[in-house]
């Protein structure tokens, strides 16, 4: 008995620490400015937390509409990234104002049927290859006045979605950029807010 309440112990939390679930969340009701995402196509990479700036909510609301529109879904494999985070497997140098500095971005791979459509396939020169419902997510964005597809950049990274508020607006970029880092800074742990609760039912109990 003790054995297999240790051993679901275990994975409890292996399943919390390595699929990033819950653990390390923050909890949204702390925020000013930032925000927590969830969509009916979205998801974060091995359950990521998505955090976005309040303002940039609604364009990625437009991408799960896109997305249910072409029946692909998303991974965020990175959106809101706190300042001097190191960038992991990245496809372009990071902008020293990156839009996912300041909440206005988010990098993505496409799911189709069985498939993870990564950088790789997502280049000029590999375009033509993917799937209708890829290309016609990808077309739809690019139509999107207010969303800049990072395969069209000069130097391309296919996996790239934002706003160009640094380049549009560079002091709501600033403004924002220290909000979203003031919010990141202070806000609580969603284990630390659910133990509250927990504890503070307890008392009321007693």
């Amino acid at each position: 008995m003790l054995i297999g309440v240790f051993l679901f112990l275990i994975l409890t939390v292996g399943y919390f620490y390595f699929y990033n679930q819950f653990w390390t969340h923050l909890d949204p009701a702390t925020f000013k400015h930032l925000a927590e995402y969830n969509g009916s196509r979205i998801r974060g990479q091995s359950g990521r937390q998505i955090l976005v700036h309040r303002e940039f909510y609604n364009i990625v609301n437009r991408l799960n509409e896109y997305a249910v529109k072409n029946q692909v879904h998303l991974i965020i494999t990175q959106s809101y990234r706190p300042p001097n985070k190191p960038v992991r497997d990245a496809i372009v140098a990071p902008a020293v104002k990156s839009n996912h500095l300041a909440g206005h971005a988010v990098d993505f791979n496409v799911v189709f049927g069985a498939h993870i459509f990564e950088s790789d396939e997502m280049f000029n020169d590999q375009f033509q290859k993917l799937p209708d419902a890829v290309k016609y997510f990808i077309e739809d964005v690019q139509a999107d006045p207010d969303i800049r597809w990072g395969g069209d950049f000069e130097t391309q990274d296919p996996v790239h979605l934002d706003d160009a508020v640094n380049l549009n607006d560079p002091e709501k970029w600033e403004q924002h950029y220290f909000e979203c880092e003031t919010d990141y800074v202070n806000a609580t742990p969603k284990w630390k807010s659910w133990l509250r609760k927990v504890l503070k039912g307890f008392k009321e109990i007693g």
